[in-house]
């Protein structure tokens, strides 16, 4: 017998209660009632009923216990630690306990299956250079606690037509198999580049390249559209505002440098710049380690159809982010400056999925 909530089996009680505890017609009128729910048998109706007045709403289940006493559990413990990335239906098919046993003994023995973080490699001088920018960017911080508000952290991402679509979410409850599928058409495939800011809170952009990245194009942002995307910004912010970029190969372009530093004086971070951002860190912006991924995973919640209908979908999702998500970047930005510290300069990010 399946188990029902609370709610319902009050519903089913009280049904019963309006049929004169005639089981058969209770059964007919709670379908009638509760058209979209599972709809209980008399005999299921007796049978609740029966719980629910011995004080019961939710079918007690019989517990497993274990420790590691057990022969099953001493067996799957020397297993997993002769070879930690085993699976559950390897360890079946190897020692002949269902894997259902055995995740429900790891499960008791409090054993979690961690999943491994792809990281950034990392060369010795990356990681001379991280440390260097975490000690400066710090200092910023002990003089003026607010200072990386007023930071434009700034990042370009590449949305594909026909990737980044979640079929874990992509399921279809039914009790005959309806052979359900979603076409993707990977012969006429598409892509944009997207570029988006945020600087004290505020999301500048998004802003779609019309052509290839390269320092003419990115140019054209920073020199023309930028100002553009800023003019909604507090002046006051703007005033304050230095920009911050990677070491991809536009943004180190002459041109752009020079009207960086023209145009910024020494108020800007990147490679060549008067502050070096260290390359192969995207786990120290917030871009990378916040924004990517939550567009990516409501824009691609359904299949992409057309470059229009995708930039608006990520315009749609940018407008809807709260200023308060947007400053608590920076409190994840100061974090990170710390236990990148912490890590030497090496990879930390694996330490934040405890």
């Amino acid at each position: 017998m399946p188990d029902y909530p609370p709610n319902e089996i009050v519903d089913i009680i009280t049904v019963l209660g309006e049929c004169h505890n005639n089981f058969r017609a209770a059964a007919i009128r709670y379908a009638e009632r509760f058209p979209i729910r599972r709809h209980p048998n008399h005999r299921t109706i007796c049978r609740v009923t029966e719980r629910a007045r011995g004080g019961h709403l939710v079918r007690q289940r019989r517990r497993h216990e274990y420790d590691e006493n057990d022969a099953r559990a001493v067996t799957i413990l020397a297993v997993i630690h002769l070879d930690p990335h085993i699976s559950s239906r390897q360890i079946e098919r190897e020692i002949g306990i269902p894997q259902r046993t055995v995740l429900r003994i790891l499960n008791v023995l409090r054993y979690h299956a961690y999943h491994v973080t792809l990281v950034q490699e990392l060369r010795p001088h990356h990681i001379q250079m991280r440390i260097e920018f975490c000690q400066w960017a710090l200092r910023m911080i002990a003089n003026d606690p607010n200072f990386f508000r007023f930071v434009l952290f700034s990042d370009e991402a590449k949305f594909c037509s026909d990737g980044q679509l979640n079929r874990h979410n992509s399921h279809y409850w039914s009790n005959q198999n309806p052979h359900w599928h979603i076409p993707v058409d990977h012969q006429n495939r598409w892509s944009l580049m997207v570029w988006c800011g945020i600087v004290n809170g505020y999301f500048i952009g998004p802003y779609f390249f019309e052509r290839n990245v390269d320092r003419n194009s990115y140019l054209e942002l920073l020199r023309d559209r930028l100002p553009e995307l800023l003019e909604d910004v507090p002046l006051a912010t703007r005033q304050k505002m230095w920009l911050q970029q990677d070491g991809a190969a536009p943004h180190f372009a002459r041109i752009v440098r020079n009207f960086l530093n023209y145009n910024y004086n020494d108020r800007w971070i990147g490679r060549g710049g008067p502050v070096n951002w260290p390359p192969c860190s995207p786990d120290l912006t917030s871009l990378d380690f916040y924004l990517w991924g939550y567009l990516k995973n409501v824009v691609f919640a359904e299949r992409p159809t057309t470059k229009a209908n995708m930039k608006d979908r990520i315009r749609r999702a940018c407008a809807v982010i709260p200023r308060e998500t947007l400053l608590r970047t920076v409190q994840h930005f100061q974090r990170r400056l710390h236990l990148c510290l912490e890590a030497n300069g090496g990879n930390f990010e694996h330490l934040l999925r405890g």
